[in-house]
């Protein structure tokens, strides 16, 4: 068999069987492993945690099986003694608090690293007895839905974050120039992508029917048991899927409580509340706004659930910055010792850029157009105001069709969507 062919092949196993695929997240997990006591996997549900767990541990368990989960409540200190080897994996353990303090006088007698591996749909850190417990003695990793480079089998891409380092656009352009041969094939990823999102146990159901029953059902256990966990609220779990939905129909406007309450009937302190939960079961990502305006976007985990909870499958350009987002959190994030902030600028003027993303090395500035020609007066000028606030800045207009690439500017650059996500 060619070396081409075994690649083919290896591609379609994979995508009919998609909890084989080697994930971003192995790399950090693996240097991680050597160093700390514990380490927490955390991230949405249904995002591929259980698979990596069962595939990294010597021994696994989870407490979404009755019988673990009463054993574990009904004596903590019992359970985590029962755990054996060398490396114990321990699925959806914020379930039951209780094991935390365990888990904390354990470790505390042993020097051996990655002992226990600890896996949790819920922010350590949004549950006070866990918080308590671990500080100093966990180091946790994000798990995101699938990304393009997952999907497609390559290394994790490192373009976004070459950019933010590079001196000059021009640097970009010549390593964008080398990757358009591959755009057709990636164009098909992305719409794929953008149509099915990167839940690993939605993203290849091609039956709309089947897909749409399978996350209702995990947005069910989401909204009505995990958040629940974390923010004891008796709004019913209609009333906070409407909520969501408030929040799916106008990702690129400020969340004002405020005006939201009429529409929602949640009360403005219940919504802040509400806000935190969201967040602390990965349903949102909370985007802060800066230039002349306070406050927040949030934006869904993965691209599938504003679809459902605005009940279109219709692509706009909120949809496509935000796709960038999910992807380019990954070239940052599966970088052990990297750290990005995202947010959003704009001013009073009018000027506008959806997406930034700081680290040490700078600061890189996104927006997301269908080509080379939409480039007007209004876009240069919210470029212009986004360098002008932040020293060591660039800009990147990613389109969405065509091949242009671009430097306008040392500091302003045009590439194709593609180039910058593989």
């Amino acid at each position: 068999m060619s070396e081409f062919a075994f690649n083919a092949y290896s591609l379609l196993f994979l995508s009919s069987m998609p909890h084989l695929r080697r994930r971003h997240l192995q790399e950090p997990f693996d240097k991680l492993i050597r160093q700390a006591r514990i380490v927490g996997i955390l991230g949405h549900r249904q995002v591929g945690k259980t698979t990596f767990l069962e595939r990294v541990a010597d021994e696994f368990v989870t407490l979404d099986d009755e019988d673990s989960f009463r054993s574990a409540q009904l004596s903590p200190k019992a359970f985590v003694a029962s755990l054996k080897a060398r490396r114990s994996g321990i699925d959806e353990c914020q379930l039951v608090p209780g094991l935390f303090p365990a888990l904390k006088v354990r470790v505390g007698t042993s020097s051996i690293p990655g002992r226990f591996i600890l896996s949790g749909s819920v922010r350590f850190t949004s549950r006070k007895a866990i918080r308590e417990s671990l500080t100093g003695r966990i180091s946790n990793l994000e798990m995101y839905p699938f990304v393009l480079t997952e999907l497609t089998g390559e290394p994790n891409s490192s373009f976004l974050f070459k950019a933010i380092g590079a001196s000059t656009i021009e640097s970009l352009v010549v390593i964008a120039d080398g990757q358009v041969s591959a755009m057709k094939q990636r164009t098909k990823t992305i719409n794929s992508f953008l149509q099915n999102g990167g839940l690993p146990a939605l993203f290849h159901i091609r039956n709309r029917n089947s897909q749409a029953a399978l996350l209702r059902d995990i947005l069910e256990t989401i909204l009505d048991r995990d958040l629940r966990l974390v923010y004891r609220t008796s709004l019913p779990y209609q009333r906070i899927h409407e909520y969501c939905s408030a929040l799916a129909s106008s990702p690129l406007q400020i969340v004002r409580p405020g005006t939201l309450r009429k529409n929602v009937r949640i009360a403005e302190t219940a919504q802040h509340h509400l806000l935190h939960a969201l967040e602390s079961v990965f349903l949102v990502r909370r985007i802060p706004v800066e230039g002349d305006y306070q406050g927040d976007l949030f934006w869904f985990e993965d691209q599938i659930e504003r679809s459902h909870f605005t009940s279109t499958m219709n692509v706009d350009d909120a949809d496509w910055i935000t796709l960038i987002y999910r992807n380019a959190r990954a070239q940052f994030g599966y970088r052990l010792g990297e750290h990005a902030d995202y947010f959003h600028f704009r001013t009073r003027g009018g000027s506008q850029i959806p997406l930034g993303i700081r680290t040490r090395q700078g600061i890189l500035g996104i927006v997301s157009i269908e080509s080379r020609r939409d480039i007007n007066l209004s876009l240069k000028r919210s470029a212009d105001s986004f360098l002008k606030t932040y020293n060591h800045s660039k800009v990147l207009f990613l389109t969405r069709a065509g091949t242009t690439c671009e430097a306008l500017s040392d500091r302003v650059g045009v590439l194709p969507v593609q180039t910058a996500l593989f």
